[in-house]
This record gives C-alpha cells, sequence and structure tokens, in this order.
C-alpha cells in the first residue's frame, strides 16, 4: 500500500466528521488517524452496526448447533401467539418478519420499556419471509431468542463464546438494555474502535479465529449474500452484491435497481450504524475499516458521499493488485419504492403509543418444535443407492412440548419418507434410499442436486428443514 495515499484518505475521514478510523489488511494494523492514540481507549456508540452484533452472536450459537435459521419463534420465546410463533430466526435475520412498521414507534428508544413485548404486539401484515422493512424490535426479539438456545444471558454467551476468543475483555464494553433487562439487539453495543474491527476480521477470514473455527462455514456464506428480498442485505449485514437494494424507511421505502457502491468491489460488506458507524470490509483485497463519528452527509453536497469517497481513497493507496469496481449489478426490477414513511407514522398514535403504554401479550400459541439441523453423513451415494444423512436434534426446548425430534425426512428422487426419533441434544443417521431412475442419473452425470426436508412434529403443522446439498455416485471398482 501507498503510504502517502493511505495517510490522505485517513486525513480525508478525519475532516468529515469522524471521531476515529482504523485501516486493517491481512489482519494486521495499517493505518489510523491521527488522534489513535487519545481515542484507541475510548468506547463508541454502534447504534445499528448491533445489529451486525448480534448476527454474529447467532452466527456462533448456531455453529454450536444450539439454534438454527429455521427455528421458529415460537420453539424459543412460548409465549408468543400463534402468528408471531410462526416467524422464522432466519426471517429476523433478513429483515423480513412481516411486522407492522411505524417509524416513530419501531425508532422509540426513550421510552420502549420492552423492546421483546414490543416485537410480539406488533401486528404481522406480510407474509414471514417475503417483505423487506427494516425495523428494530424485531432484532431485539432475536438476540432474546438467541440467549433462550443457548440458555444464559445472550450477552454472557457472546463475551465466552466470541468476545473471550477474539481478545476483547468483559470489562471494555457493554451492551444497553431496555427496563425489562434484555439488551437492545439493534443498538447500544459500546466498544473500543479496534474491538469493533476485530469484528469484521472474523469475517473476513471466513469465521476461523487463531486455528479455531468460531462461525461455520455456513453461517459466514449465507450471512454475506444477497437474501431473496433484498440484494443488498445479508444476515443483518449490508451487501454490495446484488439487486435490487431495498433501504430504509425514512420518507418512503427505497428500491433501486442498481448497488448502493458500483464503484467499488461486489463483495463488499458492511456493519452500518447511524451517523456513519461503519466496519466495511473488503474480501478480495484484505482490508477491513473502521469509522465511528458524525454524519456530515446529513447536509446534502454534489458529488460521492463522504462514506464512498474515503473507500476509494483507502483503495486507491493499494499497490499489489486490481481494484475492480462492482459496476451496476444483475438487472432487477419489478418491485417499486413504498410511497409511506414518517410522514404517515405520524397519523397512527394507536401505534407510537404504545412506546409508553404497551398492549398486553395476546393468548401464546401452540407449542412449536425446534428445527432439526441436517447434514450429508457421507458425501457419495452408495451402489444400492442409499443416501446418508446426519440429523441433529437440539438440546434445549423451551416451548411446552415433548423434547426431542420426530418426524418424518425426505429427499428429491427418494423412493420413499424415513420416520426417525431422536432425544434432544443427540444426533442419529437417517438413511434414504434413491429410485432406480435418480440412481441411473447419478451414475452418467456423477453427480446431482438433492433437495433434503426434515418435518418435527407438533401442534402447529411440524417445523420443516431443508437442505440443498449435491451427492455423488458411489467410486468406480479397479
Amino acid at each position: 500500500m501507498d503510504a502517502a495515499k493511505l495517510q490522505d484518505a485517513l486525513d480525508y475521514g478525519t475532516t468529515q466528521a469522524s471521531y476515529a478510523i482504523r485501516v486493517f489488511r491481512h489482519g494486521c494494523l495499517v493505518g489510523e488517524d491521527r488522534l489513535a492514540a487519545q481515542n484507541r481507549n475510548e468506547k463508541y456508540e454502534s447504534w445499528s452496526m448491533a445489529k451486525s452484533v448480534t448476527a454474529l452472536v447467532f452466527g456462533r450459537a448456531m455453529t454450536l448447533r444450539l439454534i438454527s435459521p429455521e427455528d421458529p419463534v415460537g420453539s424459543l420465546v412460548p409465549e408468543a401467539d400463534g402468528p408471531h410463533g410462526a416467524i422464522t430466526a432466519r426471517d429476523l435475520l433478513t429483515m423480513t418478519s412481516g411486522l407492522r412498521w411505524n417509524g416513530f414507534r419501531d425508532y422509540n428508544v426513550f421510552t420502549m420499556p420492552d423492546r421483546v413485548h414490543d416485537a410480539l404486539t406488533l401486528e404481522v401484515v406480510h407474509p414471514p419471509g417475503t417483505y423487506f422493512e427494516y425495523a428494530q424490535s424485531a432484532v431485539a426479539l432475536l438476540a432474546e431468542a438467541t440467549g433462550r438456545s443457548a440458555g444464559e444471558d445472550v450477552q454472557q454467551f457472546a463475551q465466552r463464546e466470541l468476545m473471550d476468543p477474539l481478545g476483547i475483555p468483559a470489562d471494555s464494553w457493554h451492551w444497553v438494555r431496555d427496563r425489562a433487562g434484555h439488551v437492545m439487539g439493534f443498538m447500544g453495543v459500546n466498544m473500543r474502535v479496534e474491538d469493533f474491527g476485530r469484528l469484521g476480521e472474523l469475517l473476513r477470514r471466513g469465521g476461523v479465529w487463531r486455528g479455531r473455527r468460531l462461525l461455520s462455514r455456513r453461517f459466514v456464506r449465507e450471512a454475506v449474500a444477497p437474501s431473496s428480498t433484498n440484494g443488498c442485505y445479508g444476515y443483518l449485514i449490508w451487501v454490495n452484491e446484488g439487486t435490487p437494494c431495498v433501504g430504509v424507511t425514512i420518507s418512503e421505502r427505497p428500491v433501486s435497481s442498481n448497488r448502493d457502491f458500483p464503484s467499488l468491489p461486489a463483495d463488499m460488506y458492511s456493519f452500518s450504524g447511524l451517523f456513519g458507524q461503519r466496519v466495511t470490509v473488503f474480501p478480495s483485497l484484505g482490508i477491513v475499516v473502521v469509522r465511528t463519528g458524525q454524519d456530515p452527509g446529513l447536509i446534502p453536497s454534489a458529488g460521492p458521499s463522504w462514506e464512498e469517497e474515503l473507500y476509494l481513497r483507502v483503495l486507491g493507496s493499494v499497490t499489489d493488485q486490481p481494484v475492480e469496481p462492482g459496476g451496476d449489478g444483475p438487472p432487477a426490477g419489478g418491485e417499486q419504492s413504498g410511497d409511506y414513511g414518517f410522514q404517515t407514522a405520524i397519523q397512527e398514535p394507536d401505534q407510537y403509543s404504545q412506546g409508553a403504554n404497551p398492549d398486553p401479550l395476546p393468548p401464546a400459541g401452540p407449542g412449536r418444535a425446534r428445527a432439526a439441523k441436517l447434514a450429508l453423513a457421507r458425501r457419495r451415494v452408495n451402489r444400492r443407492g442409499q443416501l446418508v444423512l446426519r440429523l441433529w436434534c437440539p438440546p434445549r426446548w423451551p416451548a411446552p412440548i415433548a423434547a426431542g425430534c420426530r418426524g418424518v425426512a425426505g429427499a428429491t428422487g427418494a423412493r420413499s419418507r424415513r420416520r426417525y426419533d431422536v432425544p434432544a441434544g443427540k444426533a442419529r443417521l437417517v438413511r434414504l434410499r434413491l429410485t432406480k431412475r435418480r440412481l441411473r442419473a447419478l451414475r452418467r452425470r456423477g453427480a446431482l442436486p438433492v433437495d433434503v426436508t426434515a418435518l418435527n412434529s407438533d401442534a402447529a403443522g411440524g417445523t420443516p428443514t431443508r437442505l440443498a446439498t449435491t451427492v455423488r455416485r458411489a467410486r468406480r471398482r479397479r
């Protein structure tokens, strides 16, 4: 990297109302603002970067097989009614819970007594998983569900399982809580700038820290991939890969057919918080940029945004490899911007009055099963067409339902489905047999895509788990 150009980038960033800036490359600190000696031990409010921290904590629990994106809310937070209980962790991770949005209620950080209660009393107005709406209380619900999957306070779990391995001491950060004692989830992580950088660096390294896998490959892959409803959003992380981009609702719910940053690499992703708090990762370049401060972009000006200009200057200092802009991205269309925002939210006093006088929880819904966790036990199908799966059953079952995974597993091209009964916290092999036609196709092609499903039985119709994978034919005899 060109040292003079990098310093110019840092100095530019400092002029844009920044409190602290750090640049890391390949895990090494390569640049810092000129006041680093004074701000190194300051704790900075994350604002919505905390959403990405919540995602990483979920990812750690997922890696330990304590929780799954397929887990319904009702299986971990049994006080949820039927509609809220059917929302899955994936819906919460991708901002597709379907819950009603009112800006003055959603952003009330002053009088809201219980964010989990708020999420469970918001009306479900869209089928979960189908509509992106950037929101706050749903993330607090995800943090609560993650803690319950581990059987402990989510911050204590995060400290032991994530922060301690990363070298972030318990006394060096804190997470703001509501009056009911829940971590906010969507905001409130107060942390040193270098420690925010460690969290971004963990993802850049693919979830491995000093040889120890803290985040599974599956979680890392899904966390920074465009979700089905928003090409600019993964698991509570903004990404630059896909289109269309659905933004944060203010005066409208904006939908764009272009990438957020066409001038920057497509593999860029970012933890993003109010007033320009950022942890931004450029994986192909090995770079992590951390910035805290205020947002000079609140005062409109011509030309690129301060954020885009900062990144362009940092990347412009790279001398050992080319920097490829992502461009406009794949064509996207269909959905239009939503004609609503804070100007319509103020017309709903019945909604924003919930900040001080919340409605009581509706009656709890039926007991819901946890989601099973599936993987191929053997990548190859044997000569008789037998497909072998490994099914893990989660250890904790907070809902009023008999613990244990009981249900039916199947796969595309299998002769029949197979029943299973796996105790909580245990794993079992499940064997399926491919049809003769499917087996012939496998032998001819060498590999085939297979969709595997498992349905854990409960009174609400069952909790499904789906695994899209590829199987290979048995090795040929010599």
